[in-house]
């Protein structure tokens, strides 16, 4: 599927309305601008106050613009009071039939309380012939929108009568204005930082009147505070991710580059538009003047290169074309990313091939030094482009959030560690011209260089992983809740969505997950257990409150028919989950254990009488005979002479009752080489009663569910007998066709003996009435 009909943003959450406040001093010409707007030519006569006037929604954005008029004296009252308590409702509201404005300085929330529609964006007026309304902007109005707005709602300057400035000013008088007038604009947009834009217009004469209008309505449809930090120069943190999730997407052969046929995938799905070589040569000719990073590397874009093609569209106010794309690709104003309702509704625990085919090539790509190993960079690196600090999912910060309301969370395994990392880039200067496939770039002065992606100023040390923990972790994740890890990897940049009934490709290295869930009553050493077989300390335990998912792996032959052939090998990923006594209910337990898409085991530990009896109790009342279950005696350092005669007696009289492997005795406190040892022995033993899948020294299957071995045995008699009926019943139709065909021929060959007989001794007649055949006999 392609990228752009899986990346449609969430349509319900977009926006249907933008509401326009024209504010400024009395006599600039407001009213003016408003009506040469909308009736495309300028009356000398306009009312003091224009009523409110609402556009038809346009063609490509289907938003309904509303512009609002003012009074000086009347938006100063209403600015001037507390933000909190909508005092712009009335200026805002639709006039009632009758009703009077309230004297200037009046407080229109006595006025009118009810619900003020939101200001989107406010187009400030001034008038060019009367310096002192341009002061007023600096020292009145814009304090008192930052004030009133916190700075939250977009401003567009707007100098009114520029044909009267025309008319007055002629050579070095208006050359030296000019020059006075755009040092006090970039001073103006200097100090005041939500003020996008400032533009010199003559309602009289129709002079960029429209532009006003229509980048108030951009400056609300492409915010630009998403996109770049002013403070700091650069894209923001959140933009960066986005355009580099996206660059990932497009990235097809994992070499961290795009081609010109990849970049060219890129232009086609979002703009409809091939980028031609000529483009392509102009991009790379304007971006490889930065001299702080490598943009271009062997003729193909990297990710800051990529990064700066949208810096170039932002430094000339195009917006509209990083939120094209931005969108495109599912992100919202506050570039959040819309997660398609086909993934988080997924279901299926267990990860898809394409889902395995693009962990093992992000782990191949970010593998920089080629070791077979992610180091903690690499891991981050990798994650750089998710929400919040660049760390796994399964790690205690993200997995708090993400996990939130799932029966497990993974096992704190991690240690933290802090480390300074607030780096910045300073910008660096650029000039550029160029023409881009329809999107034309005008000359600027300047634009900053674009940083690598950073993490917040903590940094956390992450412990390196081969592939095997990678994907055993991604399996983990999968196991605890399919919808966040199938979410995670959309983040991530991968796209496919998982059918359960797609065939799943087989590698020459078979691998198999197995959910265990370990239960036991409190005490029992189950906690000691899964730390030896994590090959964690089995010392280093504390007792477990919460349910907790972890992961490790064994690899082992599977058996061959040819005995001179090496068997096949195996890994399976275990997926331990450690059940505290206290949250083992059927309600909690019931649907772990019963999904049909999944292996299952549950590890019974006792290591007393009385958790014996609770395991038992819990397997009556928890299970049925289709899960398969093991036993384990945890002896804890105890020699195994010690261990209670009767209570091995009862736990073997009990599984030899069900038809079940014996107890397996285990002894989590034994030297190195042996805790090595029996951890093997225990993997392998679990992996042949959860898989079921017998080893080369062990062809038989280990008996892991109640009478399966009698159980088989009915049913490959019920097989046989099913196969005896039908070949009787085929035996008996075989017959019955034989002996109808044997009869037909009999028939048919009398019908031709008697015609020969007719012809050579004459006709003979019946006699209907007696039935009796006489000869004709001719004299």
């Amino acid at each position: 599927m392609s990228v752009s009909s899986q990346a449609s943003p969430d349509r319900k959450k977009s926006r249907s309305s933008i509401t326009i406040l024209v504010l400024g001093d009395e006599g600039v010409g407001k009213s003016s601008l408003i009506s040469t707007f909308v009736a495309r030519h300028f009356l000398e006569v306009v009312p003091r106050v224009m009523t409110r006037v609402r556009l038809p929604p346009e063609p490509e954005t289907q938003v309904v613009t509303t512009i609002c008029d003012s009074t000086a004296d009347d938006a100063t009252a209403a600015l001037s009071t507390v933000p909190s308590n909508d005092s712009l409702s009335y200026l805002l509201s639709p006039p009632k039939q009758n009703e009077k404005r309230p004297p200037s300085g009046t407080d229109t929330n006595i006025v009118n309380s009810g619900m003020e529609p939101k200001v989107d964006c406010i187009i400030l007026v001034y008038d060019l012939d009367r310096i002192e309304t341009f002061y007023r902007l600096e020292n009145h109005w814009l304090p008192m929108i930052e004030k009133y707005y916190d700075g939250e709602v977009p401003v567009i300057v707007a100098g009114n009568k520029m044909d009267l400035v025309l008319s007055t000013q002629t050579g070095i008088a208006e050359e030296q204005s000019l020059v006075r007038s755009r040092q006090q604009l970039i001073s103006l947009l200097q100090r005041f930082r939500f003020v996008r834009q400032c533009i010199k217009c003559s309602a009289k004469n129709l002079l960029r009147v429209q532009q006003v209008f229509i980048k108030a309505q951009q400056a609300v449809l492409y915010p630009f505070s998403s996109l770049f930090d002013l403070n700091t120069g650069q894209l923001t943190h959140e933009c960066r991710k986005a355009l580099t999730r996206i660059f990932r997407m497009y990235d097809r052969d994992n070499d961290g580059l795009l081609s010109n046929a990849e970049l060219d995938a890129f232009q086609y799905q979002t703009f409809a538009v091939p980028l031609v070589e000529q483009d392509l040569a102009g991009w790379k000719k304007v971006i490889s003047r930065h001299a702080d990073e490598q943009v271009v590397k062997d003729g193909k874009f990297t990710v800051p290169g990529f990064l700066a093609i949208f810096d170039v569209f932002i430094s000339q106010n195009r917006l509209d074309v990083p939120w094209k794309v931005l969108r495109k690709f599912g992100y919202s104003n506050s570039l959040e990313l819309a997660i398609p309702q086909e993934i988080t509704a997924n279901r299926f625990p267990s990860l898809s091939s394409s889902s395995r085919k693009f962990l093992a090539a992000l782990f191949h790509q970010f593998d920089s030094d080629g070791d077979g190993m992610l180091s903690s960079d690499d891991i981050k690196e990798i994650f750089s482009i998710v929400p919040g600090q660049p760390l796994p999912p399964w790690h205690p910060l993200r997995a708090r959030e993400l996990l939130k309301g799932c029966f497990s969370l993974p096992k704190n395994t991690h240690e933290a560690q802090q480390e300074d990392n607030s780096s910045k880039n300073s910008p660096s200067p650029m000039d550029f011209s160029l023409s881009a496939s329809g999107i034309t770039i005008a000359s600027a002065g300047t634009f900053p260089t674009v940083g690598e992606l950073q993490s917040t100023a903590v940094s956390i040390t992450l412990p390196s992983m081969t592939f095997l923990e990678w994907m055993g972790h991604w399996h983990m994740l999968t196991a605890i809740s399919p919808s966040v890890a199938t979410a995670e990897l959309f983040r991530l940049g991968h796209i496919h969505i998982n059918n359960p009934k797609s065939k799943r490709s087989r590698t020459r290295r078979r691998e198999r997950e197995l959910s265990v869930y370990v239960v036991g009553s409190q005490g029992c050493g189950k906690t000691s257990l899964l730390q030896l077989l994590l090959q964690n300390d089995p010392h280093d335990t504390l007792p477990t409150v919460s349910a907790e998912t972890s992961t490790t792996h064994y690899k082992h032959k599977l058996k061959s028919a040819d005995k001179d052939e090496k068997g096949e090998e195996m890994v399976v990923h275990f997926i331990f989950t450690e059940v505290p006594r206290d949250l083992l209910t059927k309600e909690n337990f019931e649907p772990l254990i019963s999904s049909l898409h999944q292996k299952v085991l549950v590890v019974f530990c006792f290591d007393t009488e009385q958790s014996l009896l609770d395991a038992v109790e819990v397997e009556e009342q928890m299970l049925n005979d289709d899960i398969a279950r093991v036993f384990l005696v945890t002896k804890n350092g105890k020699a195994e002479d010690e261990i209670s005669q009767s209570l091995y007696k009862v736990a073997q009289e009990h599984c030899n009752g069900l038809d079940l492997e014996l107890p397996f005795f285990t002894n989590t406190f034994d030297d190195k080489n042996a805790s090595k040892q029996q951890r093997e022995l225990i993997l392998k033993h679990l992996a042949q009663c959860g898989l079921q899948e017998a080893s080369i020294d062990e062809p038989a299957l280990k008996k892991a569910k109640p009478h399966a071995e009698q159980k088989r045995r009915e049913a490959a008699k019920r097989r046989k007998m099913i196969w005896l009926g039908g070949l009787v019943a085929v035996a008996v139709v075989g017959v019955g066709v034989l002996w109808t065909s044997v009869v037909v021929n009999k028939e048919r060959k009398g019908r031709w003996g008697g015609w020969l007989s007719n012809l050579i001794f004459g006709r003979s007649k019946s006699n209907p009435s007696t039935g009796i055949t006489a000869q004709t006999k001719y004299e």
